[in-house]
């Protein structure tokens, strides 16, 4: 999955900070000003953009996490098993 990256302008890579007439400009204004397939938000400068049809990096990642198979318990979940003995380089 090859992610891009719309530079802020001013810096290296990005727009001019003002208004110009340089096609590669306006061409990432563009892109910046384009709405994301999934949640509608706007992607802006310095959002990790995805996929045909672009989404958020973030809300491709969303959609890959629900259409997989969950794992059984969250690395978050305090009510989870840890079930931490028998394992090589444990030191109790």
């Amino acid at each position: 999955m090859s992610v891009v990256i719309i530079p802020t302008p001013g810096t290296p890579g990005g727009p001019c900070r003002g208004s110009c007439d340089h096609a590669k400009c306006h061409t990432m204004r563009a892109m910046a000003d384009e709405r994301c397939h999934h949640c509608g938000g706007r992607f802006g400068f310095g959002s990790k953009i995805t996929g045909e049809p672009p989404l958020h990096l973030r809300c491709a990642q969303g959609i890959a996490a629900k259409g997989g198979a969950p794992a059984e318990h969250p690395i978050h979940d305090p009510d989870a098993a840890h079930n931490l003995t028998g394992h090589p380089g444990d030191k109790r």
